[in-house]
């Protein structure tokens, strides 16, 4: 019942900010009620037929109902194309389009690894530019969303990223690749220059999952900082995981950088920096380049 509560508040909310965040967030609401549902079954013992992309890679059929049934919702309100992960990826549109991971940490979800982690992602970009993004938690309810120019949300409180910490005060995550293989020289470098006495606090490298942006945005503890490993042979962050983490953080004063400092591409293969201030973001970009020449 407190989810329903607290999603009425959301989209009365989102109301107020566009129309589009409102069709949004009902989007991932629809495939959030599958998430919860399959999680359940799995919770349950009854499982789900899985299918293994490669290490660490897993998809499995909640994916793709919830693929549908968050695209079904965008459709019913709007003519634009989608781009989701698992049954809408080749279209060739990049400017003008609805961007959907319908679940994202897949693998988390079905080892059960933490209900923090799975999540839902939909972006709008127009002219090239993205305009809003939500990324919905759905086994603990939480709804992070953002339009541009307007703010950066969490279930209707304003997030503001608040940060006058230096490197070695904070806490970076590692968001690393489940095949080694396809890691890169850059992230490999950079991680053991961030565990150096000029790197941060703490480095971990837990469950990878693209809200650990607006886990960042939130505030709630010393995590400022996320790299997320990208190989453009074998792509880790696609433009679904980027484009709503990108848009909340960046709207609530964050960034996300690419290893020269320009920002983040969400159809550009190359690692990146995510960060909840620029200074934060520059320090690491420093690392990373004596990580190189060394």
């Amino acid at each position: 019942m407190g989810l329903i509560v607290t999603c009425e508040k959301v989209l009365e909310h989102a109301r107020s900010l566009s129309r589009e965040l409102e069709i949004a967030i009902r989007a991932a609401q629809a495939a959030g009620v599958l998430l919860i549902s399959g999680y359940e079954r799995l919770a349950a013992g009854q499982g789900s037929e899985v299918e293994r992309k490669g290490v660490g890679d897993l998809v499995s059929e909640v994916d793709r109902l919830a693929d549908e049934a968050s695209v079904n919702v965008l459709r019913q309100f709007s003519d634009l194309p989608v781009l989701s992960e698992e049954l809408h990826h080749d279209i060739a549109e990049r400017d003008n389009l609805w961007i959907v991971d319908p679940l994202d940490a897949s693998s988390a979800y079905l080892m059960q690894a933490g209900k923090e982690y799975p999540s839902v992602l939909i972006a709008l970009r127009l002219q090239g530019e993205t305009r809003l993004g939500v990324t919905y938690f759905p086994l603990t309810g939480e709804w992070f969303y953002a339009q541009r120019s307007r703010g950066s949300w969490k279930d209707g409180r304003r997030l503001v990223c608040t940060s006058d910490e230096s490197l070695s005060d904070i806490w970076v995550e590692m968001n690393q690749y489940g095949a080694s293989e396809y890691e890169t020289e850059y992230f490999a470098n950079l991680r053991k220059r961030l565990r150096s006495t000029s790197g941060a606090q703490l480095v971990t490298s837990n469950v990878p999952h693209s809200g650990v942006a607006v886990r960042i945005a939130e505030g709630r503890s010393s995590l400022a900082a996320a790299i997320h490993d990208n190989n453009p042979i074998k792509v880790k962050q696609a433009a679904w995981d980027i484009a709503s983490p990108q848009i909340i953080l960046e709207e609530a004063g964050g960034v996300f950088l690419n290893p020269q400092g320009n920002r983040t591409d969400p159809f550009s293969a190359e690692p990146i920096i995510v960060a909840r201030s620029a200074a934060i973001a520059q320090r690491i970009i420093e690392l990373g380049i004596v990580a190189s020449i060394a």
